[in-house]
């Protein structure tokens, strides 16, 4: 072989090197070349995967989705194959659900008509047992504040007065009403008892007073006074046209002993 073959025939090898490689999608044939199904392909492996998951979809249980025009009984059927049950007495909720009875039925009813499996029906109610445990946790807290509240506001008007006071209005509703178990069975909008609204005790207080507390059997026999009543008996006491206002007095030091004492009140 002459010298200019050999040099031809290694120019011709370094120009087939050189050339670029063919691409997967150029490799196919022309007529599904262009396709843009085949477009996401870049080599024979991913679309030999997309061959096999399709050939097995094929095989499976596959469920159509119901047109506009579906009625109840076309979207029931697709609920069932999908998971949900038949009745909504099927569904298992679990335990310690605080909810009386016909919530709870109603919730499966509900669920059922929205075509929800066991699996998602059981998911709801998790979120209804987390919102009612929170909203009791949320009424009990707000009945114990709304209490103390009520608690602390007696205890400032009756003063030293407080325990003698709830006694007496204890004694004075028990003769009125002939009991006091009403007090303990109804639940105000915020949580407390009737019992413990401050305006019953008030009023049963001062109804014990106007009756007189001889016709209340049980009532102390010395009542403690108020704040409120020892303020008026010492701006009687304490005038100055009067004994305490004049040292010469021979009550003076009595009234001044006096007002001493009811200061003690307020």
């Amino acid at each position: 072989m002459s010298e200019e073959a050999i040099q031809d025939t290694g120019s011709q090898e370094g120009a087939v090197a050189d050339a670029a490689p063919v691409s997967f999608l150029e490799s196919l044939p022309e007529e599904i070349r262009n396709e843009p199904s085949l477009r996401t392909f870049t080599d024979p492996g991913t679309l030999a995967k997309s061959y096999v998951s399709a050939q097995r979809m094929i095989g499976a249980d596959k469920v159509s989705i119901p047109s506009s025009s579906a009625t109840a009984d076309d979207w029931r059927e697709v609920y069932t194959r999908l998971g949900a049950p038949t009745e909504a007495n099927q569904y298992e909720l679990g335990k310690d659900i605080p909810l009386e009875d016909s919530y709870v039925n109603s919730f499966r009813e509900h669920a059922l008509n929205a075509g929800l499996n066991g699996q998602q029906a059981n998911v709801m109610m998790d979120f209804v047992k987390s919102a009612v445990t929170n909203m009791n946790d949320n009424f009990s807290q707000g009945a114990e504040e709304a209490q103390y509240s009520a608690e602390q506001e007696l205890r400032q008007e009756y003063g030293q007065a407080f325990e003698q006071r709830l006694e007496v209005a204890q004694l004075a509703a028990n003769q009125l009403l002939g009991g006091t178990e009403i007090f303990d069975e109804i639940k105000l909008a915020d949580g407390r008892m009737l019992g413990d609204h401050p305006d019953i005790i008030r009023m049963f207080s001062n109804l014990a007073t106007q009756i007189g507390e001889d016709n209340i059997e049980g009532t102390p026999t010395e009542m403690i006074m108020t704040p409120e009543e020892a303020n008026r008996q010492l701006a009687d006491i304490t005038r100055l046209d009067g004994p305490y206002g004049d040292r010469m007095h021979p009550q003076h030091d009595e009234y001044v002993q006096t007002a001493l004492r009811l200061r003690d009140f307020l």
